[in-house]
């Protein structure tokens, strides 16, 4: 007991994000010492990629053990693994948990997912590991489906002090890491291993009353993943669809995103908001190239003009139109309401001639104030920016 009080002690201390998400900071350190360490071995788990090894690992997980171990193997699991409070899950980086064949039958199912949604959970650490969603055997549920498979591997709703890191995912059907009502999280050192491509397959996906995060260094290592966004901050979601079942439409606030790379993403980050605000929110160090989009913040099924985003940085890109991109599409999209948007040290690396696709396209149906630096202030319901870079750029800023 005195081992699992000072863990959720020095783990609260360490785990506070600043309001202001360009310095915001972890959620929680993988404890030095493993008092309290169970290794799943111990409790059956084969890892020879036969039988079913969760039972033993839930087990590990359940024993009261503060840190629980993973070992190198291949550990097929037919039901989620599911993490209570004040635990720490360590895995080889060379540990395969992979979904069962066939196991994709209905909601509840993940490879990894938290103990208890519903009253919340606090404390969980996750690192290391190969999060295999195994898509090519298990197929997300139909839209409409209330009970249907979501297709997520990694899940974690309702959780206070999450870190999520040096994993990778490999072959979810629809989000990698999914996560809603988090607070003061962390998710870093996450590889997108996606060799059997599916619709919708995020690498991050966070909902609605989801505040004091930080998203860093997510790569994916395939060309043309992720095969949608690699980051989503979807405030008002279509929380109906299948591949959202479990997720809360509301506010999300004070997120840095930083360090993303791919080459030939469908989208590097998407911005979403109808009614909930999305706020205080900061992006940088992307590189690479996208199909669509480096930053999405079109209206998707609501009306031009619609959502509540305010307080966005889009800083330090270095980013290009992928050769087979849809180059009808900007790379940067606005169509939703924003306020107080700066954009600096947008760099765009193809030349304008070797890709017609626009850089900036804001066309919200409202009036908005445009202004280059320290420059006057300009009123414009729509505006295009057709080539080049953004050094210094900014919508709607407010007076001060």
């Amino acid at each position: 007991m005195r081992s699992r009080f000072m863990f959720s002690f020095v783990l609260a201390s360490v785990s506070v994000v600043a309001a202001n998400p360009s310095v915001a900071q972890p959620a929680g350190a993988v404890p030095d010492n493993d008092v309290g360490a169970a290794d799943i071995a111990d409790f059956g788990a084969r890892g020879d990629g036969q039988g079913d090894d969760a039972p033993a690992m839930q087990k590990a997980l359940d024993s009261g053990a503060v840190v629980v171990t993973i070992p190198k193997g291949v550990y097929t699991v037919s039901t989620p693994l599911r993490m209570g409070s004040d635990v720490t899950l360590k895995a080889d980086p060379e540990a395969v948990i992979r979904l069962a064949d066939g196991a994709g039958r209905h909601a509840h199912i993940f490879v990894l997912t938290n103990k208890n949604p519903g009253n919340g959970n606090a404390n969980i650490i996750v690192q290391g590991g190969i999060w295999d969603g195994n898509n090519a055997h298990n197929h997300r549920g139909e839209d409409g489906d209330r009970s249907g498979y979501t297709g997520t591997a990694i899940n974690f709703v309702n959780v206070k002090h999450l870190t999520l890191r040096d994993l990778t995912v490999r072959n979810p059907d629809a989000f990698s890491i999914r996560l809603g009502e988090v607070e003061d999280f962390l998710v870093e050192n996450i590889v997108l291993d996606h060799t059997v491509i599916r619709p919708n397959q995020d690498g991050v996906h966070v909902g609605g009353y989801s505040q004091r995060g930080t998203i860093r260094a997510i790569h994916a290592i395939h060309p043309n993943t992720p095969n949608d966004d690699m980051v989503a901050l979807n405030a008002d979601d279509d929380v109906e669809r299948v591949l959202n079942l479990g997720m809360r439409r509301g506010p999300i606030r004070d997120i840095c995103v930083e360090d993303i790379q791919a080459d030939g993403a469908y989208t590097f980050v998407r911005l979403l908001s109808n009614e909930s605000r999305l706020e205080n929110i900061t992006v940088r160090g992307v590189k690479g190239s996208c199909r669509h989009y480096a930053v999405n913040m079109n209206k998707w099924r609501f009306p031009a003009g619609s959502g509540d985003i305010r307080n966005v940085r889009i800083e330090q890109f270095d980013v290009s139109k992928a050769p087979d991109s849809e180059q009808a599409h900007s790379l940067i999209h606005i169509t939703l309401m924003v306020r107080d948007l700066h954009i600096s040290g947008f760099q765009r690396s193809t030349p304008s001639e070797a890709s017609p696709a626009r850089t900036l396209l804001l066309d919200n149906g409202c009036t908005n104030t445009i202004q280059e630096g320290d420059g006057p202030q300009q009123e414009t319901a729509s505006l295009c920016i057709p080539h080049g870079s953004i050094q210094d750029f900014w919508v709607n800023r407010s007076p001060g």
